[in-house]
């Protein structure tokens, strides 16, 4: 538990870890009772403590009660200076001291003879309700104490009700408990839990999905009415095992529109029982997380055509045909082997639902969702196409990560997407498979650098369609290593006069391209060579082969070709530099490697690397087929480097492995030979290795898509929490890490940051103003009520209404609420910001200066976050989405997606202290990761002990405690630094 959790947390907290840790079925785990015994010495220590809450101990004689509290004796007795403390009770000698209790002082004094005091006072923490009504709740009521501590401590069913009763707004836990009553609560409380906090009371009816146009069909479904809340309630937690309290939520958490669309009826009814008969002996409140996050994504991202139907990508034939045809993807076996019939959008959308009761990371589900998000971002005369659909659907099984470039970049044609399906298809005909291996990390290189500079605008939108063609072309038909080398470096060619650099030039350029576009202003100059200095060094730790350097070889042994064999000394130089790296000397011997390493791990690409010597080939008078061949071997070097550009650019911060490995590129298993079985090689990459020492160390397997998440999974581990007994949680930090490292800010001007720094403060401004003006409050409260929860709502509903209120809410405000009511406000009412406060009336003057620099699309697209889960595109967005709440599975990254706040965040901070928009390249990554080794949290979503984590990082900032940021800024430190170094 958080030590920097506010008093009202600590019991929702507490009883949340005793329902989830504290039994293992019903006896009491080693960690609750390791917990009781804290609460039992505490408890002892207190009453010596007395009513004036200090525990005094006059002198030797005086030292017995404290210390069998404590579990320790007195070796000798009171024997003066020498007076010794010993262990007698090990279990209470051990909480003692794990607790803090400054035993070694008291030791100090009994040996001097002198008083020992010590200031012992009790923390009162709230309790919802009163503490007599969770005590009459449990059948466990003689307990020695017989406190709602006690009763939370042992009884799970109890805690995890206190827990669910914590997560509904004040106003309808407190009908909840009058009219239904705790006791009646009590065996729904895994449903409420999970499902409850979107429930909402007001004027003695529920606030159902869909409005009171829809209360009709939620009395049908739910079986009671929602104006009578007790009854509709208890039957809607009780109802289908927790699956119409799930369905409900999901509802809940979307926007308005999409619920009157989505209640309407038949709808409501058929969706929900398509949900429910999907699997019929699944319980919804089974495990550790909720179920239905991926119906959440549905609901959340489904399309309507202009007749108000789901809408079809493609058309509704070709998906009839794919759930029915024998011979389509393995991917709509289940909808075959359950008769599913797409007859009309409604029936797809069935079916579709019916889906998310099935994890999966490539199913129906998600090709629909990536072809809707396709067609969502392309102009209506391009959607794509029927025969396209039928194309994708064959592979996306194996090919659904990299589907996503598709969304990103919509100018792609059908033609390059079903291109690039033929291609990667190419690959299955290469037998040998170094080849295979080396053939899939250079397209994949290729691709992720085209991908890179088209997110940077270097390529221009006119030239998408054209130089993704010329990218993967050239691998179309791979047959032998030296026919690799020259189409990989064709295809580099094309990237480089796509990207505005000379294809005739030294290829290294592409360090400065990576680094972003061409710089006039010195500041940003500066940034762009700091980054290419970054990219620089990765590629020198991993000791890879330049690009110069390759290509020079390779034009050197062709020219020998007609030269007769002679060669010159700068070939052998060059061959020589090859040969600049050596394998670790082994640990292990080979035995004991098979012993201890993974079954089928081989290092056999970095072993051929350490064996290429081209000097012999070089120097002796070699045939045409020779050099060739020498030639082919050049082909692992530069899919290495290509790939290792990849990992350059994509450089968390403060990354260790990167610089520390520098067999780490080199040993990316393309094929997935480290794993038995495994078929995923176009799968998003995952660490494997780690900590098993005889594997030759941590690398990763698996395809280039996501690099940066892997990246990031892969050096969160190296990040430093701050805070002791502070907890890195996997599941949220490599998103927040991903979201510092994918946008670049080149595109950005002063007008831009300042415009999103004054929307986030002008929210703050209407939020002030609404304390004296009911209007402007009615409209923030309209507006805000589209976007957060019912408990946030009435929240800040409740702090809007009085004074001092604004004070207490801002510092508990995300950034992208904020923001969302600032931008939003201004859309809707244009005429009337300048009238609120100062931001408002620079906001209007902005507008009028500058109106483009203020446009809702623009700000979305430069200071957004990816949504690779949600909205199956990695283009930069602004989706203005109520925090999502965690889950397991694939959906684990909603939660971190949906939380949008930190680059607003950090632009805010720029725009304040006179950053220019290019220091966000140094700012954003440094910021973010300061901010995770801030996170002091209790549990996955703790969004409170995120925003603390984030303010934290952006005080230390403005403070000027960031030494590295401070060199950064001043352009003569930094190049003081650089001279030092």
């Amino acid at each position: 538990m958080s030590q920097k959790a506010m008093p009202d947390e600590i019991l929702p907290l507490l009883s949340q870890r005793v329902y989830l840790s504290g039994f293992r079925g019903d006896s009491p785990t080693e960690f609750l009772l390791l917990l009781r015994g804290y609460l039992r010495q505490a408890r002892e220590l207190q009453m010596l403590a007395g009513p004036k809450n200090v525990i005094r101990v006059a002198d030797c004689n005086e030292a017995a009660p404290l210390l069998q509290v404590l579990g320790y004796r007195l070796r000798k007795g009171c024997a003066g200076k020498d007076t010794v403390l010993e262990t007698a009770n090990p279990e209470r000698a051990f909480l003692t001291v794990d607790s803090g209790f400054p035993l070694t002082d008291l030791e100090e004094a009994l040996g001097k003879g002198v008083p020992f005091t010590y200031a012992y006072v009790p923390s009162r923490v709230p309790v919802l309700f009163r503490e007599l009504d969770w005590v009459k709740v449990s059948a466990t009521q003689k307990l020695p104490f017989g406190t709602c501590l006690d009763i939370l401590l042992n009884d799970p069913s109890i805690a995890r009700l206190y827990h669910a009763m914590n997560n509904t707004e004040a106003r309808t836990r407190r009908v909840l408990q009058a009219s239904i009553g705790l006791r009646t609560l009590l065996p729904l409380a895994p449903v409420l839990d999970f499902y409850g906090s979107q429930i909402s009371i007001r004027s003695g009816r529920v606030l159902v999905p869909g409005g009171t146009s829809a209360e009709a069909g939620w009395k049908s479904l739910v079986g009671a009415s929602p104006q009578s809340p007790p009854a509709f309630v208890t039957h809607l937690l009780a109802k289908d095992d927790g699956w119409m309290a799930a369905y409900y939520d999901a509802l809940s958490r979307v926007d308005v529109a999409q619920q009157q669309r989505l209640t309407q009826s038949p709808r409501l009814q058929r969706y929900y029982e398509a949900l429910h008969t999907a699997d019929a002996k699944r319980r919804a409140a089974y495990g550790v997380f909720r179920q239905a996050s991926e119906l959440l994504v549905l609901d959340a991202r489904l399309r309507w055509d202009a007749n108000g139907d789901p809408y079809i990508p493609g058309s509704l034939a070709v998906w009839k045909q794919l759930a029915q045809d024998r011979s389509s993807s393995k991917m709509f076996h289940d909808w075959k082997r359950r008769g599913y019939s797409p007859d009309t959008p409604d029936k797809l959308v069935e079916a579709l639902t019916a889906s998310t009761r099935h994890e999966s990371q490539a199913g129906p589900l998600q090709f629909y969702l990536t072809l809707s998000e396709l067609d969502r971002r392309r102009p209506a005369d391009r959607q794509i196409s029927a025969e396209t659909v039928a194309h994708l659907a064959g592979e996306f099984s194996d090919l659904s990560s990299w589907y996503l470039i598709f969304s990103e970049f919509p100018d792609l044609t059908d033609e390059a997407l079903v291109e690039f399906v033929d291609v990667v298809k190419g690959f299955e005909r290469i037998h040998n498979q170094s080849l295979r291996a080396n053939a899939i990390g250079a397209f994949q290189a290729n691709v992720g650098l085209w991908q890179i500079l088209a997110r940077q605008h270097q390529i221009r939108d006119a030239d998408l369609d054209s130089s993704w063609k010329s990218t993967i072309d050239p691998f179309a038909r791979i047959t032998s290593p030296v026919q690799l080398f020259d189409s990989t470096r064709q295809s580099f060619r094309e990237i480089l006069r796509a990207s505005g650099g000379d294809p005739g030039g030294a290829p290294s350029q592409i360090v400065e391209l990576l680094a972003g576009p061409i710089q006039d202003n010195p500041d940003a100059l500066r940034i762009h060579d700091r980054l290419a200095g970054k990219i620089r060094a990765v590629l020198e730790d991993q000791q890879l082969a330049s690009l110069d350097t390759l290509y020079a070889l390779s034009d050197g042994l062709e020219a020998m070709t007609m030269t007769g064999g002679r060669q010159t000394d700068d070939l052998l130089s060059m061959a020589n530099e090859l040969r600049g790296f050596e394998l670790p000397r082994p640990v292990f011997t080979n035995s004991e490697k098979i012993s201890w390493a993974p079954a089928v791990y081989t290092s056999h690409h970095v072993e051929l690397q350490v064996q290429t010597d081209l000097t012999k080939v070089i120097k002796s008078r070699a045939t045409r087929a020779q050099l060739e061949a020498a030639r082919g071997q050049l082909a692992p070097f530069l899919r290495d480097t290509l790939v290792g550009l990849n990992y350059a650019y994509y450089e968390p911060p403060g990354a260790q492995i990167l610089h520390a490995n520098p067999l780490f590129v080199r040993a990316h298993d393309f094929l997935s030979t480290s794993a038995l079985g495994s078929e995923q090689i176009w799968q998003p990459p995952v660490v494997v290795g780690a900590g098993v020492a005889a594997g030759g160390g941590a690398y990763l397997m698996g395809s280039l898509i996501d690099l940066p998440y892997t990246l990031a999974t892969a050096e969160q581990d190296f990040i430093v929490p701050e805070n002791v007994q502070a907890l890195i949680f996997r599941e949220f930090v490599p998103v927040l890490m991903t979201n510092a490292m994918v946008p670049r800010w080149w595109n950005v001007n002063p007008n831009e940051l300042h415009a999103v720094g004054l929307d986030q403060r002008f929210g703050e401004e209407l939020l002030r103003a609404s304390v004296k003006d009911v209007n402007t409050r009615s409209r923030v409260i309209a507006l805000l009520s589209r976007h957060v929860s019912p408990q946030h709502l009435e929240e800040i509903t409740d702090a809007i209404s009085h004074d001092g209120g604004p004070a207490i809410l801002l510092p508990e405000l995300m950034p992208s609420e904020a923001f969302y009511v600032g931008e939003e406000y201004r859309r809707l009412y244009p005429e009337e910001s300048a009238a609120v406060g100062p931001f408002g009336k620079e906001l209007a003057e902005l507008a009028i200066r500058a109106p483009t620099d203020l446009d809702r699309q623009t700000l979305s697209e430069l200071f957004g976050v990816p949504h690779p889960t949600l909205s199956r595109s990695n283009a930069r967005e602004i989706l203005n989405v109520s925090p999502f709440p965690f889950s397991g599975g694939y959906t684990y990254r909603l939660f971190g997606e949906s939380l949008e706040s930190t680059n607003l965040y950090w632009a805010r901070l720029a725009d304040e202290m006179g950053y220019s928009p290019a220091m966000l390249h140094v700012l954003v990554p440094e910021l973010t990761r300061l901010m995770a080794a801030k996170i002091f949290a209790s549990n996955f979503d703790d969004v409170p002990a995120l925003l603390r984590a984030m303010q934290e990082a952006g005080e230390d900032l403005r403070q000027g405690r960031v030494v590295s940021l401070r060199r950064a800024a001043n352009p003569a430190t930094q190049a003081q630094s650089s001279g030092d170094r």
